[in-house]
């Protein structure tokens, strides 16, 4: 009975929390003025404490390495950690870049700053609610057993892994030899750029690949896998190929924690240090790439790391910038574009543009404009809808999320994870576009394997009975 008092104590917490913060958040949103606010140290430090008390609460209640906590960390990330190293004093805004200074430190870097706040309290909100609506599911009580793994498909995931290698590994060939897989990373983007549809694939393969193969059936082909994907993390990091490692990395602990091989906390830190280390020495290196490592004199603070991927925190900024000087809202075009442009590919008469006129794709537009800084779910929910949007673009996503958590059957939680959770994962600093053909990739994939497994088991077993032998009469 006292268990029990717990848990319903435990939804009703999570629902008062999950009420007043979406309140909250929307309040904010709807009272967001579209004029710049008075930039300070002051704000920024505000931001970035609230920023901290947000994704503090979401691990504590969901853990590091669900789908939520490890999201809203990733999120944090890429959003709040410039300003919280600045409002920490850690680094003075005169070291900063003069392109970082024009637009952290312009009229509209608090703007930015607060509706990436706002959106992130409506993310956590969003979560909140769906953990208020039953006990989450926790299968570390029970982990599945070694020699079987979660689910059946992971030698099929091993294999992806595998063939995303070759496909990766060919294409640097084929666009730039072998001096590719140690020259400077514009060098590379721009040979690879040929290749950009292919690339898109490759990543999506090597991330929901290390998943299922991660959490399938221990043996050589799993861990002749993971050898490899480590091989090609140290060919790619000193490239500049950050996101494309980090986020298949983290989707994986992720999906092996679901399975209850989660690491210790002496591993975890370790973990984190080598991102700190590792993030702040690839933005060296990928200049010239390790042709010119001799050359490059590496000075790291762990603190740069979050300098570095704070900077998507500058897409919002533009959105920003451009409502505040009359630009209309998009209304969706950016979400429907996607969706249009797959069904013009197979259905005859829909006209389309090429991808690179489309200013509806949102990464097209900041490109044209700006230039390649990535972009921002928030960026693309107030590039649609305004600051309501944010809100409820960003619910809906922490409600998705924490959905993942909740799934109790082990084998389709991580299936989820490795369909939805990386594509997800690869937005946060990137744009909607991709994210449905990914989503749907991923899940023709899985339920090819499925009817495969189906139909080889089926003709195994089927049975070859031979005619029942008469004898004649005659």
């Amino acid at each position: 009975m006292r268990l029990h008092e717990w848990t319903l104590r435990g939804r009703s917490g999570s629902f008062t929390w999950g009420v007043l913060t979406g309140l909250i958040a929307l309040t904010a949103a709807i009272a967001l003025p579209r004029e710049g606010l008075e930039v300070s140290n002051g704000h920024f430090w505000w931001i970035a404490l609230g920023s901290i008390t947000v994704v503090a609460l979401l691990v504590a209640r969901s853990g590091i390495w669900s789908a939520t906590g490890a999201y809203a960390a990733v999120f944090w990330c890429f959003h709040f950690g410039l300003i919280a190293v600045l409002a920490s004093g850690l680094i003075e805004a005169h070291e900063l870049s003069m392109w970082d200074q024009l637009w952290l430190l312009g009229p509209f870097g608090a703007d930015a700053a607060v509706l990436a706040l706002i959106g992130f309290t409506a993310f956590a909100a969003g979560a909140s609610l769906i953990n208020a609506s039953a006990a989450v599911a926790d299968s570390r009580t029970n982990p599945p057993d070694p020699n079987e793994g979660a689910h059946p498909f992971g030698r099929a995931g091993s294999v992806l892994v595998f063939v995303a290698i070759v496909l990766w590994c060919g294409s640097v060939l084929m666009t730039s030899g072998a001096s590719g897989f140690y020259g400077a990373y514009g060098d590379y983007l721009n040979a690879i750029d040929q290749v950009g549809g292919l690339m898109g694939l490759v990543w999506l393969a090597l991330g929901g690949g290390i998943v299922m193969s991660v959490t399938g059936r221990h043996g050589w082909l799993r861990t002749s896998a993971i050898a490899a994907f480590g091989g090609m993390a140290l060919i790619a990091l000193p490239i500049g190929l950050r996101g494309e490692i980090m986020f298949p990395t983290i989707a994986a602990l992720v999906a092996a924690a679901r399975c209850g091989w989660t690491l210790s906390p002496g591993k975890a830190c370790a973990f984190l240090i080598g991102l700190l280390i590792v993030i702040p020495s690839v933005r060296e290196i990928r200049s010239t790439g390790l042709q010119g490592l001799p050359e490059v004199a590496l000075e790291l603070r762990l603190f740069d790391a979050f300098v570095e991927m704070g900077g998507s925190l500058h897409p919002v900024e533009k959105v920003v910038r451009w409502r505040a000087e009359g630009e209309a809202l998009d209304m969706g075009s950016s979400y429907w574009a996607p969706v249009e442009r797959a069904a013009a590919r197979v259905l005859p008469g829909l006209p389309t543009s090429a991808a690179e006129d489309d200013m509806r794709i949102m990464n097209v537009l900041v490109a044209d404009r700006v230039g390649a800084i990535g972009f921002s779910p928030v960026a693309e929910a107030y590039r649609n809808f305004g600051a309501v949007g944010v809100v409820l673009v960003l619910g809906l996503l922490g409600a998705g999320l924490a959905a993942i958590d909740r799934i109790a059957d082990r084998g389709l939680a991580v299936l989820a994870i490795a369909i939805l959770y990386v594509p997800l994962l690869i937005n946060v600093r990137n744009s909607f576009v991709s994210v449905p053909l990914q989503c749907g990739v991923g899940a023709l994939f899985v339920a090819g394997i499925h009817v495969m497994r189906h139909v080889s088991a089926a003709i195994r077993c089927r049975p070859y009975a031979r005619p029942a032998y008469v004898r004649s009469e005659i």
